[in-house]
């Protein structure tokens, strides 16, 4: 029976890629939270002003 385990390179090809998709993920939060921040600056500038008095 051969020993079949991973080498150090394939290892740290695998981190890589998870690290690369983790990174991936953590950009398409950032848009998603620019976008809403955007929408909720757009809605506050929409509101009609009320005057007291």
């Amino acid at each position: 029976m051969t020993d079949s385990a991973p080498t150090r390179l394939t290892l740290l090809r695998f981190l890589e890629r998870v690290q690369v998709r983790d990174l991936e993920r953590t950009r398409r939060w950032i848009v998603e939270e620019e976008r809403r921040e955007a929408e909720g600056k757009r809605g506050l500038a929409a509101r009609p002003l009320i005057r007291t008095g």
